[in-house]
């Protein structure tokens, strides 16, 4: 954890030798309240169409789990997340439902979400590279869809074993979700509709802070460049993307705003998707824990 906030201050420490913190700071101040107030309506849709994704991916398992007790528990795992890299910080949700699912399970649909997250996003940078002529960028997309869409073939695969033991158990339980998904046509229909509702409203949302900074900026450009600032905010170096995201948001919209105001996006951006949502998400983190 020392390590990544090491490298979250660096990266910002850089791009405040570059950027005037002030410039910054006054493209916040003046940030049009009306659309960070739709931001903020798109975030609590986010949310609820995420819970019910997970929902439906563990009712496929054959676990029944009440809508506001998923709810309770994606809420109370956001705190973890905001602060580790990748959203690593997802797998609490596998100790929160220890005494109901096992922890492989549980572990096996966060891990399935993650899939089902990549697979979306590369579809929409695809789609948008195709309508912004940007076809070499295309071609690159479309071999990553389908080096992720192979993945939802790997549980059919049988692999050799010379002897069950609990590490083989716990192999098979992470990847059941994926396996029973693809077999139930209407679960996986299901929940990839919800995905792709989910990142077209955070797509939308990007744009929505773009807005309320002042600059107007064409959907089809966001959704085919969005995705990849998203992308290298997963890579775990920092916390919750911060800084590795907000250096992609200034390299690849810079043909449309100042740096100030690019930089000034990715800041809302991580307010609003980590440390709003962490904060939020405390009083059911101390609910869980004090039942669990």
């Amino acid at each position: 954890m020392v390590f990544v906030l090491s490298i979250t201050i660096a990266i910002f420490y850089f791009i405040f030798t570059k950027i005037d913190f002030y410039s910054v700071v006054n493209v916040l101040s003046h940030a049009n309240v009306f659309y960070l107030l739709i931001a903020l309506l798109l975030l609590s849709v986010i949310i609820l169409l995420g819970v019910k994704r997970w929902q439906i991916i563990l009712n496929a398992m054959d676990y029944s789990i009440p809508y506001r007790k998923c709810f309770t528990i994606v809420m109370g795992a956001l705190p973890l997340t905001s602060i580790t890299p990748s959203k690593s910080g997802d797998v609490i949700k596998a100790y929160y439902l220890k005494d109901e699912i096992p922890i492989s399970k549980t572990i096996g649909s966060v891990l399935t979400e993650r899939v089902f997250d990549i697979f979306t996003l590369v579809l929409f940078s695809l789609i948008g590279m195709v309508f912004c002529q940007k076809f070499e960028y295309a071609g690159i997309a479309l071999v990553a869809l389908l080096c992720i869409a192979a993945i939802f073939f790997i549980p059919h695969v049988h692999f050799n074993v010379l002897k069950e033991d609990s590490w083989t158990n716990k192999f098979h339980n992470i990847i059941l979700s994926m396996k029973t998904l693809t077999k139930d046509k209407k679960a996986f229909s299901s929940v990839m509709l919800y995905s792709l509702l989910n990142w077209f409203l955070s797509i939308i949302q990007t744009v929505i802070f773009f807005y309320a900074i002042g600059v107007k900026i064409p959907l089809l450009f966001t959704i085919a460049n969005i995705p990849i600032a998203i992308f290298i905010g997963f890579i775990p170096v920092t916390l919750g993307g911060m800084g590795t995201r907000d250096a992609a948001i200034i390299f690849l919209f810079f043909a449309y705003a100042t740096p100030s105001e690019l930089l000034g996006v990715g800041i809302l951006f991580s307010v609003f998707r980590y440390w709003f949502l962490s904060l939020l998400g405390i009083p059911f983190m101390r609910k869980l824990i004090r039942e669990s």
